[in-house]
Order: C-alpha cells, then sequence, then structure tokens
C-alpha cells in the first residue's frame, strides 16, 4: 500500500500533539527521531512514505495553525 495507513496517522498524530510548540515548529519528518522514523517505516514502507509522512505533518500544522 502507497499511502500512509491507519497506524502511521495514529503515530504522527500522537507524536505531533507531543512536540508542538506553536505554529512553525513541526514541518517535516526529519524532526522524528531515527527510532520514531524506524518504527513509522516499520508499519508499512514504501516508496513515497517520507514525502506522504510529510505532506500529513505539514496539513495537520497548517490545520492546527489557520483552522
Amino acid at each position: 500500500m502507497r499511502v500512509l495507513n491507519k497506524k502511521q496517522k495514529a503515530f504522527i498524530d500522537k507524536w505531533f500533539d507531543d512536540n508542538w510548540t506553536g505554529a512553525g515548529s513541526l514541518y517535516s519528518v526529519d524532526q522524528m527521531s531515527q527510532i520514531e522514523q524506524n518504527q513509522l517505516q516499520a508499519m508499512n514502507d514504501h516508496e513515497t512514505l517520507w514525502q506522504n509522512a510529510d505532506r500529513y505533518i505539514g496539513d495537520k500544522a497548517t490545520q492546527r495553525v489557520y483552522g
């Protein structure tokens, strides 16, 4: 499957909520620790995982800031 699954989205949601410090604070999967990145990858590794995760994080940040 080449999209984020529910488990990955829930993982990112929790990570995002635990690490949010304000506008502009989170925007990329690169801000996750290597352990967190490995956990995310183990859930559903696919060709566009990192782009999909970055897009999902960016959408969450935009939603958090602008509603």
